[in-house]
Protein backbone atom coordinates (compact mmCIF):
# COMPACT_ATOMS: atom_id res chain seq x y z
CA UNK A 1 0.00 0.00 0.00
CA UNK A 2 1.41 3.39 -0.97
CA UNK A 3 2.63 5.66 1.74
CA UNK A 4 1.76 8.31 2.69
CA UNK A 5 -1.86 8.24 1.58
CA UNK A 6 -5.34 8.07 3.05
CA UNK A 7 -7.93 5.78 1.46
CA UNK A 8 -5.30 4.04 -0.67
CA UNK A 9 -7.65 1.22 -1.67
CA UNK A 10 -9.16 3.63 -4.23
CA UNK A 11 -5.86 3.52 -6.15
CA UNK A 12 -6.99 0.26 -7.72
CA UNK A 13 -8.45 0.54 -11.21
CA UNK A 14 -12.07 1.64 -11.30
CA UNK A 15 -14.70 3.06 -13.60
CA UNK A 16 -15.08 6.55 -12.11
CA UNK A 17 -12.46 9.30 -11.93
CA UNK A 18 -10.03 9.22 -9.01
CA UNK A 19 -10.03 12.46 -7.04
CA UNK A 20 -6.70 13.40 -5.44
CA UNK A 21 -6.56 15.84 -2.55
CA UNK A 22 -4.21 16.94 0.21
CA UNK A 23 -5.01 15.42 3.59
CA UNK A 24 -7.53 13.12 5.19
CA UNK A 25 -9.98 15.87 6.12
CA UNK A 26 -10.18 17.00 2.49
CA UNK A 27 -10.80 13.39 1.43
CA UNK A 28 -13.56 13.00 4.00
CA UNK A 29 -15.14 16.27 2.84
CA UNK A 30 -15.13 15.09 -0.78
CA UNK A 31 -16.63 11.75 0.21
CA UNK A 32 -19.33 13.58 2.18
CA UNK A 33 -19.98 15.79 -0.87
CA UNK A 34 -20.73 12.67 -2.91
CA UNK A 35 -17.43 12.05 -4.68
CA UNK A 36 -17.25 8.24 -4.76
CA UNK A 37 -13.50 7.73 -5.23
CA UNK A 38 -10.97 9.86 -3.34
CA UNK A 39 -7.37 9.42 -2.22
CA UNK A 40 -5.51 11.88 -0.02
CA UNK A 41 -1.81 12.46 -0.26
CA UNK A 42 0.13 14.07 2.54
CA UNK A 43 2.09 16.69 0.68
CA UNK A 44 2.10 17.05 -3.08
CA UNK A 45 5.76 16.07 -3.23
CA UNK A 46 4.71 12.59 -2.10
CA UNK A 47 2.85 11.80 -5.34
CA UNK A 48 3.97 8.69 -7.25
CA UNK A 49 2.80 7.99 -10.80
CA UNK A 50 3.22 4.24 -10.39
CA UNK A 51 0.29 4.35 -7.95
CA UNK A 52 -2.13 5.23 -10.76
CA UNK A 53 -0.72 3.25 -13.65
CA UNK A 54 -4.11 1.61 -14.34
CA UNK A 55 -6.24 4.71 -13.69
CA UNK A 56 -7.47 6.69 -16.72
CA UNK A 57 -9.18 9.73 -15.17
CA UNK A 58 -7.90 11.99 -12.40
CA UNK A 59 -9.33 15.07 -10.72
CA UNK A 60 -6.94 17.10 -8.60
CA UNK A 61 -8.59 18.93 -5.70
CA UNK A 62 -5.50 20.47 -4.15
CA UNK A 63 -5.53 23.57 -1.99
CA UNK A 64 -6.93 26.72 -3.57
CA UNK A 65 -3.85 28.77 -2.68
CA UNK A 66 -1.22 29.68 -5.26
CA UNK A 67 1.05 26.76 -4.39
CA UNK A 68 -1.77 24.22 -4.60
CA UNK A 69 -3.01 25.57 -7.93
CA UNK A 70 0.49 25.59 -9.40
CA UNK A 71 1.06 22.05 -8.22
CA UNK A 72 -2.17 20.68 -9.68
CA UNK A 73 -1.33 22.26 -13.05
CA UNK A 74 2.10 20.64 -12.98
CA UNK A 75 0.58 17.26 -12.07
CA UNK A 76 -2.10 17.73 -14.75
CA UNK A 77 0.52 18.22 -17.42
CA UNK A 78 2.42 15.14 -16.27
CA UNK A 79 -0.83 13.14 -16.20
CA UNK A 80 -1.79 14.15 -19.72
CA UNK A 81 1.65 13.16 -20.96
CA UNK A 82 0.93 9.74 -19.45
CA UNK A 83 -2.32 9.51 -21.44
CA UNK A 84 -4.70 10.26 -18.59
CA UNK A 85 -7.76 12.46 -18.66
CA UNK A 86 -7.23 15.09 -16.03
CA UNK A 87 -9.10 17.96 -14.45
CA UNK A 88 -8.71 20.18 -11.44
CA UNK A 89 -11.24 21.53 -9.01
CA UNK A 90 -11.32 25.23 -9.87
CA UNK A 91 -10.73 27.77 -7.07
CA UNK A 92 -14.32 29.02 -7.41
CA UNK A 93 -15.52 25.60 -6.19
CA UNK A 94 -13.92 26.36 -2.81
CA UNK A 95 -16.14 29.41 -2.28
CA UNK A 96 -13.21 31.56 -1.18
CA UNK A 97 -11.84 28.99 1.26
CA UNK A 98 -8.29 27.61 1.29
CA UNK A 99 -9.12 23.93 0.90
CA UNK A 100 -11.84 21.37 0.36
CA UNK A 101 -12.52 20.66 4.03
CA UNK A 102 -12.90 24.37 4.89
CA UNK A 103 -15.27 24.84 1.96
CA UNK A 104 -17.26 21.76 3.03
CA UNK A 105 -17.46 22.99 6.64
CA UNK A 106 -18.75 26.36 5.39
CA UNK A 107 -21.34 24.63 3.20
CA UNK A 108 -20.01 26.10 -0.05
CA UNK A 109 -18.04 23.24 -1.63
CA UNK A 110 -19.16 22.77 -5.25
CA UNK A 111 -18.04 19.55 -6.94
CA UNK A 112 -19.04 18.11 -10.29
CA UNK A 113 -18.35 14.69 -11.72
CA UNK A 114 -14.76 15.38 -12.77
CA UNK A 115 -13.36 15.19 -16.27
CA UNK A 116 -16.55 13.77 -17.77
CA UNK A 117 -18.49 16.73 -16.36
CA UNK A 118 -17.12 19.01 -19.03
CA UNK A 119 -20.21 18.28 -21.11
CA UNK A 120 -20.55 19.27 -24.70
CA UNK A 121 -19.66 17.26 -27.74
CA UNK A 122 -17.69 14.05 -27.29
CA UNK A 123 -14.68 13.66 -29.56
CA UNK A 124 -13.36 10.36 -30.81
CA UNK A 125 -9.66 11.05 -31.17
CA UNK A 126 -7.83 8.62 -33.44
CA UNK A 127 -5.37 6.43 -31.53
CA UNK A 128 -2.35 7.89 -33.35
CA UNK A 129 -3.30 11.43 -32.27
CA UNK A 130 -4.31 10.81 -28.64
CA UNK A 131 -0.96 11.56 -27.03
CA UNK A 132 -0.50 14.84 -28.94
CA UNK A 133 -4.15 15.81 -28.30
CA UNK A 134 -3.84 15.13 -24.55
CA UNK A 135 -0.58 17.08 -24.40
CA UNK A 136 -2.17 20.11 -26.10
CA UNK A 137 -5.04 20.02 -23.64
CA UNK A 138 -2.70 19.71 -20.66
CA UNK A 139 -0.61 22.65 -21.82
CA UNK A 140 -3.66 24.85 -22.40
CA UNK A 141 -5.11 23.96 -18.99
CA UNK A 142 -1.90 23.95 -16.95
CA UNK A 143 0.04 26.76 -18.58
CA UNK A 144 -2.72 28.86 -20.10
CA UNK A 145 -5.46 28.52 -17.48
CA UNK A 146 -7.96 27.48 -20.17
CA UNK A 147 -10.94 25.54 -18.77
CA UNK A 148 -10.70 21.86 -19.69
CA UNK A 149 -13.85 21.81 -21.84
CA UNK A 150 -12.57 24.75 -23.88
CA UNK A 151 -9.11 23.17 -24.17
CA UNK A 152 -10.64 19.93 -25.47
CA UNK A 153 -12.72 21.83 -28.00
CA UNK A 154 -9.74 23.90 -29.16
CA UNK A 155 -7.42 20.88 -29.40
CA UNK A 156 -10.05 18.99 -31.37
CA UNK A 157 -10.60 21.95 -33.70
CA UNK A 158 -6.87 22.17 -34.44
CA UNK A 159 -6.61 18.44 -35.17
CA UNK A 160 -9.81 18.45 -37.19
CA UNK A 161 -8.57 21.41 -39.26
CA UNK A 162 -5.21 19.74 -39.91
CA UNK A 163 -6.97 16.51 -40.99
CA UNK A 164 -9.17 18.46 -43.42
CA UNK A 165 -6.10 20.31 -44.79
CA UNK A 166 -4.25 17.00 -45.36
CA UNK A 167 -7.20 15.62 -47.35
CA UNK A 168 -7.25 18.66 -49.66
Amino acid sequence: MPYPTFNATTLQAGTVPLWVCEGAFDALALLAAGVPRVVAIFGVQGWRWDWVREIRELVFALDADTAGQQQWRQLARQAALRGKQVAGLEPAAYGGHKDVSAAWAAGVLAVGAGPAAAGGEAHVVPEDLREAWAERIAIMVADGGVPRADAERLAWASFDASRVARRS
